[in-house]
């Protein structure tokens, strides 16, 4: 959720607009992958929106939330998915490459 002065959390903290990550325009998730993949990092970054070629550092994401993020996406798509993964896929859209890789066996 917005406000004029910046983000509010789903704790209520407001995120200052001068705090906030400096992203390139929106580009909403397509298929499926996408969406559950941008479901889970909205869940874990307690952010109302991400788009699918926003950094997760960048989002502020860091080692603690992704051990949470990867333990739902493994759950979620029922894969093995070390979260050294970020290094090479730091984006929704790059990770639902390799969910989908993993998912369908090409990735092992």
């Amino acid at each position: 959720m917005q406000s004029q002065q910046g983000q509010v959390t789903d704790s209520g903290t407001i995120v200052l607009r001068r705090q906030l990550p400096l992203l390139g325009p929106y580009v909403a998730p397509r298929p499926p992958t996408e969406q559950k993949l941008a479901e889970i990092w909205r869940n874990g970054l307690g952010m109302d929106q991400i788009g699918i070629t926003d950094g997760y550092e960048d989002l502020g994401g860091d080692s603690l939330r992704a051990a949470g993020i990867f333990a739902e996406i493994e759950q979620a798509f029922a894969i093995e998915i070390p979260m050294a993964t970020l290094v090479d896929a730091p984006t929704i859209e790059q990770l639902a490459r390799r969910v989908d890789e993993l998912a369908s066996g090409r990735g092992t």
